[in-house]
């Protein structure tokens, strides 16, 4: 893939994932991943384990082996994926999602938060979350739904940049 067509593909997810953040309601709402990125990661999933399969039955052990070793990986990655949710409200954010099909809860007031890092230049964009000691609260990306709106809530509260 080169790198015109892979910068499509991520152009198409983000657009994707703008548009689903017009249906976010008003006030509370619930960050995910878009339902494109899930789908995409799915089906890359889904193909990277199928050749790998087909490789190796037709003889090619070092090729099939690879695509399996990527596949299988992801196999176990797929229930975090479709299970992340973030409630986003005014005094915290709530994390749910499923490590394998364990259930992972993490609660995050706003007034825990005391750093963010931003980084937004039409890329990768992310945003990630601090507390006093510098460490790591919560991240978000710009595949994540409400991306946009949880930026505005963090430079709207006196949350400081964070720096090393």
């Amino acid at each position: 893939m080169s790198y015109s067509a892979g910068r499509a593909v991520f152009d198409i997810l983000e657009n994707c994932t703008r548009r689903e953040e017009l249906d976010l309601p008003g006030g509370d709402f619930t960050a995910k991943f878009c339902r494109a990125y899930k789908i995409t990661f799915g089906v890359a999933d889904a193909i990277a384990i199928l050749l790998g399969i087909i490789i190796l039955l037709l003889g090619g052990t070092e090729v099939g082996a690879l695509f399996l070793f990527l596949g299988i990986p992801l196999l176990f990655f797929l229930p975090t994926i479709f299970s992340y949710k973030c409630l986003v409200n005014k005094t915290l954010m709530r994390e749910e999602y499923l490590v394998l099909f364990f259930k992972v809860r993490k609660e995050v007031l706003w007034n825990d938060i005391k750093y963010k890092k931003v980084k937004i230049d039409g890329g990768n964009d992310y945003i990630k979350f601090y507390d006093a000691n510098k460490k790591r609260l919560l991240s978000f990306d710009n595949y994540t739904v409400g991306f946009t709106r949880i930026v505005k809530m963090a430079k709207r509260g006196s949350i400081l940049n964070y720096k090393k």
